[in-house]
């Protein structure tokens, strides 16, 4: 018999069969009687380890499942695990919810609770608990889809490593959970058709919408389920398409001029610190024009997002909005040396704003005309009807402006054109009316029904999320492996409760074999600290700082 360590302190803990109906069997109804105990073993808790002896029990009932021996577990144990599950608990937590890797997970419960695991305990956890959390989403997600009567489905693939399989990922709109991630070596019509069957066969119900970004493969796979059913295509990917010009325009815009910017001597030359000495007639020009240095940095710096703020843009119009500071300032009483120098970085800014005047006019008419159709999609309270007429609308304007410029406008005639910053705004009209002419059979379906979604940005975002994980994981190294291994799995548990009430939940109602999987050591990532761009809006101080140069200077 095992003997209790002599440091547990604490009292022996026994486990007995209690229920209010006594010892009776529940499968059967007959009596139960006790076998025998384990002799006691020691579980590792938060507060210390126990001395647990379980005792084992059966059924009389020699046709009862329960007439072999079964233990009586403690309420803080796993079946033949050393820690318990609070321990279990925390260690899931860490990787989990906060994407710390085994290494990481096995140093803070020992600096936490001096609890001594290994990485490989670690490891075995998180793989348990990836199987288990499995098993248990899957019982809820079947629960809600039988609810629900209906799939909308989401599907989408990632393809990790060029040239090897792709994640593919089938969510439910309507309960918004994963119903299957599959890697795929190719995902032909025939192939996605039978993934909608087993989808359908799996959960006892049909999908009655399908939400796509409109990919040739999916779009012939929904018709051979079944072609009446509503299939709309991602507004995000449609937006992102007729984006791609203006976004090519202003992306070179915005290099050409901080390209230049960068390449004047006064920025070159900036002192490299903060300088403590008051300034003179015999400081040098680059130590007197720092401030405007710097605020030429900031104003090339600007960051934006894809549909709302464009970066060349705003740089455009900081560098405007700094030319007329600069022209403002009084010059009399100034070295000369200053005054050469102000002026040349005036005419020079000057030279750089009018070379890139046009790009900039063009990339302005094209993002009024964007913001336009941007618009109209945005009426989600409208009808797929009035939505499509105003659409027409639009389309109707850039096609009178084509046909004054004696070009082609009919959307059958056109031709897909690379969306580089050398297209024309008359080529990028010219894109735009193709787009949307190919999009029509479902841009407008989910306006008609209002548990529809219009984009397909959920799935993005799972993508994203599930990347984020692994890259937390690894730092910056290749994740794709790791992503097309396990990424399916991540998939599903990203919305996961990790509350310790609903991990003990999953723990104790599950024991399932895990497969072996191996992760490298996180690489730490370092802040970057980020200049403030939005002069126009914001004042930096540094024009007030070059002016108290300059006073210094006439005084």
């Amino acid at each position: 018999m095992t003997v209790k360590p002599p440091e547990i302190e604490k009292d022996t803990v026994y486990t007995y069969w209690e229920s209010g109906e006594g010892m009776t069997c529940p499968l059967c109804g007959n009596s139960l009687t006790h076998e025998f105990n384990d002799g006691g073993r020691e579980v590792i808790t938060l507060k210390g380890s126990l001395w647990v002896v379980t005792n084992y029990y059966r059924c009389v009932n020699l046709d009862c499942e329960l007439h072999d021996a079964f233990p009586v577990t403690h309420n803080s144990c796993i079946k033949r695990k050393r820690h318990s599950v609070e321990v279990w608990a925390k260690v899931i937590q860490h990787h989990f919810k906060y994407h710390l890797n085994y290494h990481q997970v096995a140093e803070l419960i020992w600096d936490d609770w001096e609890i001594s695991i290994s990485e490989s305990t670690v490891r075995n956890v998180c793989q348990y608990f990836e199987m288990a959390g499995l098993q248990y989403k899957n019982t809820e997600v079947r629960r809600e889809i039988t609810e629900s009567g209906r799939i909308f489905l989401s599907l989408d693939g990632a393809q990790p490593i060029e040239g090897e399989s792709a994640l593919w990922i089938f969510t439910d709109r309507l309960t918004d959970n994963v119903l299957l991630a599959r890697l795929l070596e190719s995902a032909p019509a025939e192939v996605l058709y039978d993934i909608y069957q087993e989808i359908e066969e799996k959960f006892g119900v049909s999908i009655a919408a399908v939400i796509s970004d409109k990919q040739k493969n999916i779009l012939n796979s929904v018709k051979m389920l079944n072609p009446n059913i509503p299939h709309v295509y991602c507004q995000y990917h449609f937006l992102n398409h007729v984006i791609a010009p203006i976004a090519a325009k202003d992306s070179h815009l915005q290099t050409t001029l901080q390209k230049k910017i960068r390449s004047f001597s006064l920025v070159q030359k900036e002192p490299v610190g903060e300088n403590t000495e008051k300034i003179t007639k015999k400081s040098p020009v680059a130590e007197i024009f720092s401030p405007i240095t710097k605020e030429l940095k900031c104003a090339i710096s600007a960051r934006g997002n894809r549909f709302d703020t464009f970066p060349g843009k705003e740089i455009y119009l900081n560098l405007e909005f700094v030319l007329s500071r600069l022209k403002i300032i009084q010059k009399k009483g100034l070295p000369q040396k200053v005054v050469r120098s102000l002026q040349s970085l005036s005419d020079s800014l000057e030279k750089i704003l009018n070379s890139t005047g046009r790009l900039y006019s063009e990339l302005c008419s094209l993002s009024h005309d964007f913001q336009w159709l941007r618009a109209i999609l945005s009426h989600r309270e409208w009808s797929g009807k009035r939505i499509k007429k105003w659409v027409y609308k639009w389309l109707f304007e850039l096609q009178k402006r084509l046909e004054q410029r004696s070009m082609e406008h009919n959307a059958n005639n056109l031709k897909w054109q690379y969306p580089s910053h050398a297209i024309t705004r008359e080529e990028a009209w010219q894109q735009w009316i193709r787009l949307e002419h190919s999009y029509s059979d479902g841009l407008y379906c989910a306006y008609d029904d209002p548990d529809l979604d219009f984009t397909n940005n959920a799935k993005e975002l799972l993508f994203h999320r599930s990347k984020a994980h692994f890259k937390a994981l690894l730092g910056r190294q290749n994740i794709a492996r790791a992503y097309q291994s396990k990424g399916g799995i991540y998939a599903q548990l990203i919305d996961f409760d990790y509350s310790d009430e609903n991990i003990s939940t999953v723990l104790l109602a599950s024991e399932i074999p895990l497969l072996e999987v191996n992760r490298q050591e996180h690489n730490a990532q370092y802040m970057v600290t980020r200049r403030r761009w939005r002069i126009r809006e914001e004042e930096t101080g540094y024009f007030k700082q070059f002016e108290c140069n300059l006073q210094s200077l006439k005084n």
